[in-house]
């Protein structure tokens, strides 16, 4: 298992970490989401996965979610 890190605009509060938890976990190679939550600025993600993720997966993963946006 590897830890992937990504840094992620638009959350806001505890419910947009859960949305965005829920969203990744959702992804079969998942096993586990810690966000550290900035809701000033950009907020940092760490994803635990069996298989590597881009940035545009975690981003299809988000979109319709809310306004979030993984920046590089």
């Amino acid at each position: 298992m590897a830890e992937q890190t990504f840094s992620v605009d638009g959350l806001h509060c505890e419910g947009c970490v859960a949305t965005i938890t829920t969203a990744l976990t959702s992804l079969d190679p998942v096993s586990a989401v810690s966000i550290d939550l900035d809701t000033k600025g950009t907020s940092t993600v760490r994803i635990t996965t069996d298989v590597e993720l881009t940035r545009q997966q975690v981003q299809e993963a988000l979109d319709g979610n809310g306004s979030f946006s993984v920046i590089a």
